[in-house]
């Protein structure tokens, strides 16, 4: 497998400070509410915007979308497990083809999700509860899928749509899909392997995290690949593109591309841009076998 060598600016710290949770209380109180949502026919593109739990999507042929999962509310005695459940809530709305799955409560900026302004992520005051929700999704493959969440890991399995993938505190992890588009986090692993290359420009990014990323052997795609502190791999024949000249040797049997200012690595014929970035973590680019 060849390895490539790229550098990373340092990114912006500030993103990942901003969202660290406020976790550390001693809870002496639990209680657990089911959730459960179908939502009619028709959705084509699925919101979700968590702060505290995982989210996993699952692709199957069904024609609606169906959330099943559990809120988890813990806090230091009873009246303020009361208030966690009264103050954060999961709003459940669709719109012109968009079902949305949206954690409510004090921290965000305003309470009407509908507004044009981002909702942000800010704890306005301290309280003695957390409030996690857990979700798995059914949608239909073919759906878009906006995932975001804050603390906490996020799936994606058998799709086929648009991709905007993110998370700060969690690995995300997409397995035999065949979408486009974003898949971030901040302080966690990204895996993919896609059943179907992608076709459209695609980014995968962390801070803290690895970088594992399948295709299957047609991928003709041009690399763009940086990492500051780890190495890339790739088992695919590739070239540089133009004033990205590479230097090549063999070390332990393998073929190893040196790229010192290099940043594209041409696979295949034309193909779109695929991006990976990471700060702390090695990069590996695999051929579906």
């Amino acid at each position: 497998m060849k390895r490539l060598h790229a550098s990373l600016t340092p990114l912006v710290w500030g993103m990942a400070l901003a969202a660290i949770p406020a976790f550390g209380w001693d809870y002496k109180e639990e209680a657990r509410e089911p959730v459960k949502h179908i939502f009619a026919a028709g959705a084509t593109t699925l919101e979700v915007d968590n702060i505290n739990g995982s989210v996993t999507v699952i692709g199957d042929g069904g024609n609606t979308m169906r959330v099943e999962g559990e809120k988890v509310i813990r806090a230091a005695d009873r009246q303020e497990l009361e208030q966690g459940k009264k103050e954060v809530t999961l709003d459940l709305n669709e719109k012109a083809g968009v079902a949305q799955v949206y954690v409510n409560g004090p921290f965000r900026r305003g309470s009407n999700r509908n507004n044009n302004e981002d909702p942000g992520f800010h704890q306005t005051g301290r309280r003695n509860y957390e409030v996690v929700y857990n979700l798995t999704i059914h949608v239909p493959r073919a759906s878009a899928l906006q995932l975001h969440s804050v603390n906490g890991a996020v799936k994606a399995e058998e799709t086929t749509g648009k991709l905007d993938v993110r998370t700060v505190n969690g690995s995300v992890t997409l397995t035999n899909v065949g979408g486009a588009g974003k898949v971030e986090t901040v302080n966690g692993k990204v895996t993919a392997s896609f059943k179907q290359n992608p076709t459209a420009e695609t980014w995968f990014k962390t801070v803290n995290g690895k970088i594992e990323a399948t295709f299957q052997p047609n991928l003709a795609a041009n690399l763009h690949v940086k990492t500051f502190n780890g190495e890339a791999y790739t088992d695919f024949e590739t070239t540089a593109v133009a004033n990205t000249a590479a230097t090549v040797e063999q070390k332990d049997g393998r073929r190893v591309i040196r790229h010192r200012d290099a940043r594209i690595l041409k696979v295949g014929a034309d193909g779109p841009d695929i991006s990976f970035e990471t700060l702390n973590g090695g990069i590996e680019i695999r051929k579906a076998h």
